[in-house]
């Protein structure tokens, strides 16, 4: 009995040592998030898996005590279903104390087009989302970029930055940049086949993942600030977060974080440095990095199980 206890023993401690180290919040200061959601009304076109995802998501975070600022892309209003049932779902968004922000019209890929291309979306992805706003007595502030791309070129980029400031845009970056949307995909695959067990073992695996993903932001911006920066998180509006949020926020807050607005994050001193012309979407924390001729390190990967999924899925 005591050598099976002793060989119990060593098996758990090689095993403990085998997992990742993930650094919880031990620090003099709190951690500060801002959540953010792009493709909005949802990453899926038909109206009432729209309507089941939005609301899933706004009752999660209303549970959650978060306010988030979702970026539209307003060809998605223009689906089957109507305009009115899918601008509804903006409104929603609204009315439970979030804030709206362009993400162009039609999601445009920005390597793959002229800059008045892409200058004639953005103005396009305004229209209906600025008209809500002004219901609220708001206005149309924030711009994200579509796949975090600010510009194939130093010339593009620029033209890009210039076209934002005369339109009264604030640039919304994002520090902790992940690849939720290829458990996405798996999941809503999975989820439509009736596969309870492959949607346990996917949402098992997006969790621990993302934390992985946090604690990696968290150190670059210990080493290369010097202290952890008003993180800004970008999540996708799919069934995935949909269903799984509430798990993503317990993770957030058992490392110590508290809930912040887009607003106050970019409070943070560290969001008026100058960010690098790039023709990868990275993570701000990585532009501030090569902007100062530092190197970019290598982010968490998907379980293999995953990236299996996907591959099978996607022809890569």
């Amino acid at each position: 009995m005591k050598a099976r206890l002793f060989l119990l023993s060593v098996a758990a401690a090689h095993l403990a040592a085998a997992m990742p180290r993930i650094g919880y919040a031990q620090h003099e200061s709190a951690r500060e998030v801002a959540v953010t959601f792009d493709d909005l009304p949802a990453t899926h076109n038909d109206v009432g898996e729209m309507r089941s995802i939005n609301s899933r998501l706004l009752k999660s975070l209303e549970r959650n005590g978060v306010r988030a600022v979702g970026f539209v892309n307003e060809a998605k209003l223009f689906g089957r279903g109507g305009e009115t049932a899918r601008t509804a779902l903006l409104r929603q968004w609204l009315s439970a104390g979030h804030e709206l922000g362009n993400h162009t019209y039609s999601h445009v890929a920005i390597d793959r087009v002229p800059f008045e291309d892409y200058k004639r979306d953005l103005i396009r992805g305004e229209a209906v989302t600025a008209g809500l706003l002004r219901e609220k007595n708001m206005r149309l502030r924030y711009f994200r970029h579509t796949q975090l791309r600010t510009g194939p070129t130093p010339a593009y980029k620029k033209a890009l930055d210039n076209l934002l400031a005369v339109r009264g845009y604030t640039v919304a970056p994002v520090t902790i940049d992940n690849n939720d949307y290829i458990f996405a995909d798996v999941y809503a695959r999975a989820k439509a086949r009736g596969d309870r067990v492959q949607m346990g073992m996917i949402a098992d695996a997006y969790i621990p993942y993302m934390e992985q993903v946090f604690g990696h932001f968290e150190k670059l911006s210990r080493d290369f600030l010097g202290y952890e920066v008003k993180q800004v998180l970008l999540l996708h509006a799919n069934v995935l977060n949909a269903d799984h949020f509430d798990r993503l926020a317990v993770m957030m807050r058992r490392r110590g974080y508290s809930f912040i607005t887009l607003e106050q994050a970019l409070a943070d001193k560290a969001y008026r440095l100058p960010d690098a012309q790039t023709a990868k979407g990275l993570s701000w924390l990585h532009r501030w990095m090569l902007a100062k001729g530092q190197q970019v390190r290598p982010e968490p990967r998907e379980p293999e199980f995953i990236m299996k999924l996907y591959a099978a899925i996607s022809g890569r």
